[in-house]
């Protein structure tokens, strides 16, 4: 079945969510409080925070990534980190996982970067395999992460605005 690849557009914010709903529930998590309205507000305009690039066919969204511009210190080089990456289950196997991550890393040389980044859950073993199948590398990295309360008070104590 043949299918395209293109940026994300405002009209696909509703699916865009869906699907990153999806890609939660596959991974044995609740839902992430990202709505068609953060699509539009982090995707788009003045607020923009990401970049899209769908997969579609026949008018119907199949796959979508999610990334953002950054920079690798012991490269010394800018890059993208891909933060979602998700093939609707019913579309898993025709190549747009390939082609998603192709659009990225040709968006990232399009950007003069030479590296993409993500993280796997260690559980999500499709996933794994799959970046295993296209050449990826795994790096041994621990990710690290705050928010809520813990990330409000480290703010408090810093003396940063």
């Amino acid at each position: 079945m043949e299918f395209q690849v293109r940026a994300l557009q405002e009209k696909d914010a509703e699916r865009v969510a869906e699907m990153a709903a999806a890609l939660s529930a596959h991974e044995g998590m609740p839902p992430p409080p990202f709505d068609a309205s953060d699509v539009i507000r982090y995707g788009f305009g003045e607020h923009k925070r990401f970049d899209g690039i769908v997969a579609e066919r026949d008018a119907d969204l199949i796959g979508y990534t999610i990334f953002i511009n950054s920079f690798n210190i012991g490269l010394g080089t800018p890059g993208i980190h891909m933060l979602d990456l998700y093939v609707d289950d019913r579309a898993r196997g025709i190549g747009a996982g390939r082609a998603l991550i192709g659009a990225v890393a040709a968006e990232t040389i399009a950007r003069g970067g030479s590296w993409v980044v993500w993280q796997s859950l260690p559980t999500n073993s499709v996933a794994i395999e799959f970046y295993n199948h296209i050449g990826s590398r795994q790096y041994q990295a621990a990710d690290f992460e705050l928010s809520g309360l813990t990330l409000n008070e480290m703010a408090a104590e810093s003396r940063w605005r």
